[in-house]
Formats: structure tokens, sequence, C-alpha cells
């Protein structure tokens, strides 16, 4: 790292901005104002607990005339540390949240059964201490168990098992393969898959620079780090799995279900695949591996990007998991007609190395994102704005509500709890957010999880989560008897409490109410004065009305 980089590092609290800010001045890019109180309110409370704010929570905010309101807001829905003492944490959304989020990347789903449970509670457990990233990665990676119905982390080398095509046999060297696979590209940002049937060269020159110039061979010797890693059906075909690493190698012989024969006389020694390193005398080869890959800047590098990319909706390389290595360093430019990869280059090594210094602390990487400039900008587009000024973060890059915080947002509008049973257990779930995998949806709410699955909920298997908006989207939240059973008033719900109680809220009340519950601000003049209309005509079928209006309003759906 450059001498002035490191000054930069020392001498600005948050350095997101002063290189976004530096680059789009050099470029005459034109910046967004800053959001308005609402705007980032809704939008920080979205990105970091899943979760819309509540009404007293958005009326003290907007309220608030206090300069730091907006860093003390951000701190605010972090959960505290737990201290000596502490029995439990009271409702934590930024740990249901955070918890979903890797129970979608680790694919923690229903071919691990019970094992999805003690994983997601592994991974909660880890949130709530604050555990380093590289320690938790390591954790992962290096697991044993004699039941991953017993053990959670030992679950993330179980998910990537390939059985024969029997369905009872395992084929060892196609794990191996898919476990160097699963973490080359979760925690390196690099998908080898390719690689992985055939050499680069001749294939990859149009897709990847740097992985066109690796060798098939080179990812037989990735994979091998996981030869002795014996992964075992505990009974017959039972998804509980033991873990042990008792196997004999990466053997080049046998038949794969997967991919195209071995090359038996190749070199498989196990071979760092970004570094060519290989294990020291005495090192176990997993956690060989397991440090190898978290000590390498390239670690860094692709975790600060993947939560830029979560927090900021578009990763500085774009996307998070197809990192062009060849292409990343703006003193060795890539030849013609490629150009660098990264918008801000200078930037990714910057915050790799802060988050590397600093413990790999994931909560302080959060917070120096959404504390940015860059994070607070409104989505209204400043005059003179380009398409081509979207990879400068010049404005917010606006997306949809994901299916698990639409439908959790209208029930948080509504007021009207859902309540799932966790598969496997006998706990509660009171939120999408909180459910282990999609199947407590399924076996609780058929209608909801066939609605999640057309607002694009990964499924944790083959489909990937997708936030993109379609013509079913809108027909669900319009017509969707779904939506129109929790916009009616019922027992409990928000349109009860304010128009059924013993001291009915007034026409205006409801309205104010209504909006602040659904988009984190006041109605303008004219909303107000139609709202109190509809309601003063109609009372409770327009207050239903007002209701079903602003679940289908865009400002609800996309932040």
């Amino acid at each position: 790292m450059t001498a002035l980089l490191l000054l930069l590092l020392a001498a600005d609290d948050n350095l997101v901005d002063r290189f976004v800010d530096a680059k789009a001045k050099a470029d005459r890019v034109p910046m967004a104002a800053p959001a308005g109180d609402a705007e980032f309110l809704r939008r920080v409370s979205l990105d970091l607990t899943g979760r819309l704010p509540t009404v007293k929570a958005a009326r003290e905010f907007l309220a608030s005339r206090d300069a730091d309101k907006r860093q003390k807001m951000i701190d605010s829905l972090f959960p505290p540390l737990p201290v000596a003492g502490m029995r439990s944490l009271k409702e934590a959304p930024f740990l249901d949240r955070w918890t979903y989020f890797f129970d979608d990347l680790f694919r923690n789903g229903q071919l691990l059964e019970e094992g999805i449970n003690t994983q997601h509670d592994y991974i909660y457990k880890v949130l709530t201490l604050n555990l380093p990233y590289d320690e938790f990665v390591r954790d992962l990676i290096t697991a044993t168990a004699v039941s991953t119905w017993t053990d959670g982390p030992a679950n993330f080398i179980a998910r990537s098992h390939i059985f024969e095509g029997d369905g009872y046999q395992m084929n060892h060297e196609d794990t191996a393969d898919e476990i160097a696979i699963n973490t080359t590209k979760l925690f390196l940002g690099v998908n080898a898959e390719c690689i992985s049937c055939h050499d680069g060269a001749h294939h990859l020159e149009k897709v990847n620079l740097w992985l066109s110039q690796r060798k098939r061979t080179e990812f037989w010797r990735q994979a091998s780090f996981f030869g002795q890693t014996f992964i075992s059906p505990v009974f017959g075909r039972s998804p509980q799995f033991l873990v042990k690493d008792t196997a004999k190698g990466y053997n080049l012989t046998t038949r794969s279900s997967l991919r195209p024969a071995r090359n038996p006389k190749a070199d498989v020694t196990p071979t760092f695949l970004l570094s060519g390193e290989r294990i020291p005398p005495g090192e176990k080869p997993r956690e060989a591996y397991a440090r190898l890959l978290t000590s390498h800047p390239q670690f860094a590098r692709a975790t600060v990007n993947l939560f830029w990319a979560e927090l900021m909706g578009q990763g500085i390389v774009d996307g998070p998991f197809d990192f062009d290595l060849a292409r990343q360093d703006p003193k060795n430019p890539p030849p013609a007609p490629w150009t660098l990869q990264p918008s801000h280059p200078e930037l990714l090594d910057v915050l790799a190395e802060d988050f590397r210094k600093n413990g790999h602390d994931l909560r302080r990487l959060m917070r120096q994102i959404v504390s940015s400039r860059a994070y607070a900008r409104t989505i209204e587009a400043p005059k003179g704005w380009q398409p081509t000024h979207e990879s400068y973060f010049s404005r917010r890059v606006t997306r949809r509500l994901s299916a698990e915080q639409t439908f959790d947002a209208i029930a948080q509008v509504t007021g009207v709890a859902p309540s799932f049973t966790v598969t496997f257990s006998n706990k509660k779930a009171a939120s999408v957010m909180q459910t282990r995998s999609p199947q407590d949806i399924d076996k609780s709410d058929p209608a909801l999880f066939r609605a999640l699955q057309a607002f694009g909920q990964c499924d944790r298997y083959a489909i990937e989560a997708d936030r993109k908006p379609s013509m079913v989207q809108a027909a669900i939240l319009m017509n969707d008897k779904l939506i129109r059973e929790r916009l009616a008033i019922q027992k409990g719900s928000r349109l009860e409490g304010l128009l059924r109680s013993e001291s009915p809220a007034s026409n205006e009340a409801v309205v104010d109410e209504l909006y602040l519950a659904a988009l984190s601000r006041p109605p303008s003049e004219t909303e107000k004065r139609l709202g109190v209309e509809l309601i003063r005509e109609h009372r409770e079928a327009g207050a239903e009305d007002l209701l079903w209006m602003l679940v289908n309003r865009l400002d609800f759906l996309f932040y």
C-alpha cells in the first residue's frame, strides 16, 4: 500500500467519502443531495435490521433537532455486545437480519434437515458476540463433527456433499471440488467453477482474464486441501452427516458424477490457488487452507466488497463473486480492451486494509459504510446525472425490498403478526426474517411461501435471491387474498387499535400513523386532506383502502 493511502487511512475517520468524492470531483460527476431524514431513517433501518422503523422511532427521529441524530440512530440499531451478568438480549432485529443473510449465503436449507437449526443458532451466536470474521470463516472451514445435527459450523462443509447417482454413496472428490468452489467464491470472491471442468484458456478470455490463465490442475490442487475430509451420512441416506479428516486424499482416478474425467498423472499436492503456497510440515490441510485463505489480502477485499454491495446496492466490484484478479491494480492495468474492474480500486484496498487491521470486525465495517455521505445520498438524481455515473455512487441505488423485507414490512404496517413453526423444533418465529429456512414458511403458510417465491426468495438450493420487480408481484400486492386478509381490520391489527379502541383516533391521527408506519414520514398536505376525506366518508372501509394504497406505492416497495 502506498504512503499516500496509509496517510489517508490515518487521517480520516470515515474513509469512504474521501475517495468517492475525490473521484467524482476529478471526473466532474454531479453528486446527489443528502437524503432527507425520513428517507435516511427508512433506509438505514431496512439495511441494518431488515425492518421498518416503528412509528414511535420515526416520530422521535423526525422531531429531533440533535445534529448528531443520524449517527446515534445508526449506533442504536446495533445490539449491545454481551457483558458479564447479561442473561439474554432483548429483541435484536439486527441479529435476525444478518443471520438470515448468512443462512442464504451458506445455503442453509432443507438438505441439512435438523442441521439447519444448529447452523442458524451458531451463526446467531457468532453475530451476537461479534466474532472476528476471519475466525468465523476458519471455524467453518475446519469444523469436524460426529453429527451435523448437533454441531453448527460443520454443516457448512457438509452442505457441499455430492452423492453418486444411486443417492447412497458419497463421491469424495466431487465433494472436495464443491467445497473448494464454494469457499473460493464466498470468501475470496472468485468463481472457480469453470476451471473445475477445463482449463481457462480458450474458454474464459472474454469473461475473466485471470481465470483464463488458470489450469484445471491448479483447481485440483486447491480442492486437494479437502482430500482428507471424509463426509458421510450417519445412518444410510440420512441428512445427518459425520465430518472427519480420515480420508486418504484426493484421488484423480475416481469417476466424477459432475465433471469430465481427471488426469491421473497430475500433481495434486495441496496448493493455494491465489498464491501458490503449500502446506508446511506438520500442519493439517484444512487448517492450512483456512489460514492461507483468511490471511490473503483478497479475503479482506472480497469481504469488504460483499458488505458494500449488500448495503450500497452494488459492489465496488460488481458482482461480488466475480472478481477478475488480473484487473484490480491501477498501477498494472490489464491489456486493451480490458479495463480495471473496481470502480474505486484505491478505496477497496484501503477499506480492506482497515478491516484487516481492526480485527475483521463486521460491525465496524457496516457502521463505517452506513455512516458515510455516499450511503446517505438521496435516490433523486442530480442535474446533469447520466446512467454512466451509477458506478460513482453519486446517488442512492434504488432497489426493491427483498422478499423477506416486503412481507415483514406488511406485517409491521398492518400489525397482523404471523407465526411460523420452526421445522425440527418447538420454536416459533414471529417474522419471515426470524425463520430458519423457507420450509418453515412452506409448512406454516403455503400461500405466503408462494408469494415469497414470486418476490425472489432464495431457496438455498438452486435459486438465488432476486430483487427484480415483476407484474406478478404487483398483482399479488393489489389483488391477492393473502394481502387483502392482512389489510382487513381484525383482532390485534393496527387499524383495530386506531378505530375500535375505547378512545378511537381522529381521522387526522389515523392518516398520520399509517403514513409513518408505511413510509416513515408524515403525509403531505394533499395526502392528508385526501386521506382524511376518505376515512370521514367511509370510516373503516376508507382506512383499509388507504392502507391498501400505501402498500402499493412505489416508495413502499422501493427504497
